[in-house]
């Protein structure tokens, strides 16, 4: 599990550091303070900043958009993976890029510009050589500039920036994918739209007739007591396909199942939180806007249904809220699992992002006396 966490360079954050983490993480602050930016950059760690991670960043933004009446022009510095660095600017080659990983770790990941040139050796061949800045702007031939991810003497080679972005996007995704096996972290990731029909099925998949599947459904029973079984089958009426896939619950006293989505927003977020979780064993869950659906009264039943699995699975959670309902229920499972919490706020100050942490005693000193948290 990661103990702690600094960002540099990344969206909206010039430097940040979060000195203590534990199993369930909690992350607060005013819109646009950088909490879905702070889970975004945990994910980038955990892919080992990944090829297939960056490209679904950019786009995850719509930072890769182009008009007809405003087209960028073509050369490395529009390329829309600048839109990940600070001030939405890339960095100078061999300057200071994104910097992500543990505090006081020698193996965080430097994100950055290099350039190569390709020259023929003396015995004719062709090898990639990595250049300067200034030797760049002396012979600008067989040229290539690349984002690479530099991690102690290691460097690799993620995407060239000086092909357009949709020829990056279209052409070799088999090529990254093939290096993504890589990972610090396995992870995944529920949005504030929860996660991708196809995913869902796939991770329930890999759930159903394990042990793990009857937590699952005991946790949709805080919700609905009377489920007690989910089967994902195909809906053919929009075609064949693996995103066609829908889950349907059988529900005490009715005879047909229901779809799922049928059973209120709730129960669909409490589904994907927890096929989420328990296939998060031994990495990270990351839930944007955790209490999207969520009535605050289950609220403090489901973080303590985080806090058990977090320690039993070894998973890591980082969720963020900006609800006081949902901080109090935090606040309130924390106090039964003192030592596996973290909170933390981020708060825009002089226009940069801080940090101000709490403890257990402080974050419950402030629901008492209606300070604002969130």
């Amino acid at each position: 599990m990661l103990k702690s966490f600094e960002i540099r360079n990344f969206r909206i954050f010039d430097q940040i550091e979060v000195k203590k983490l534990s199993n369930i993480n909690l992350i607060v602050g005013m819109n646009n303070a950088g909490k879905s930016t702070f889970l975004e950059a945990v994910e980038l760690y955990a892919s080992n900043a990944s090829p297939m991670t960056i490209l679904e960043l950019v786009e995850s933004r719509q930072g890769s958009w182009i008009s007809e009446a405003q087209q960028h022009p073509p050369n490395f510095l529009s390329n829309p993976i600048r839109h990940l660095f600070f001030s939405h600017k890339l960095p100078d080659i061999g300057e200071q890029g994104i910097i992500i990983g543990e505090i006081s770790s020698t193996s965080k990941i430097h994100i950055g510009i290099a350039v190569y040139q390709i020259k023929s050796d003396d015995e004719g061949t062709m090898k990639r050589i990595r250049i300067s800045g200034e030797q760049l702007y002396e012979d600008l031939s067989n040229i290539e500039v690349i984002l690479v991810a530099e991690e102690g003497e290691k460097t690799r080679r993620i995407l060239r920036l000086d092909k357009d972005f949709r020829e990056i996007r279209r052409g070799s995704r088999v090529v990254y994918e093939r290096q993504d096996s890589e990972l610090k972290y396995k992870w995944q990731f529920v949005s504030t739209e929860n996660m991708p029909n196809r995913k869902l099925a796939a991770l329930w998949d890999l759930t159903s007739l394990t042990s793990l599947e009857s937590e699952v459904i005991s946790a949709l029973k805080l919700i609905e007591p009377k489920i007690s079984g989910v089967a994902f089958v195909e809906d053919i009426s929009k075609g064949r396909s693996s995103d066609n896939r829908i889950p349907l619950v059988k529900v005490e006293g009715i005879d047909e199942p229901l779809a799922l989505k049928s059973m209120g927003d709730g129960l669909n977020r409490l589904f994907h939180i927890m096929v989420a979780l328990v296939n998060a064993k031994d990495g990270i869950l990351l839930i944007d806007e955790f209490e999207n659906g969520l009535h605050w009264t289950v609220q403090p039943k489901v973080w303590e249904i985080l806090f058990h699995f977090s320690e039993k699975l070894n998973v890591q959670v980082f969720a963020t809220t900006h609800s006081r309902d949902c901080v109090n229920g935090f606040d309130s499972a924390w106090n039964k699992y003192p030592l596996l919490g973290a909170f933390f706020r981020l708060e825009v100050k002089n226009n940069l992002i801080k940090v101000k942490e709490y403890s257990a005693e402080t974050l419950a000193d402030s629901i008492e006396m209606d300070v604002e948290t969130r």
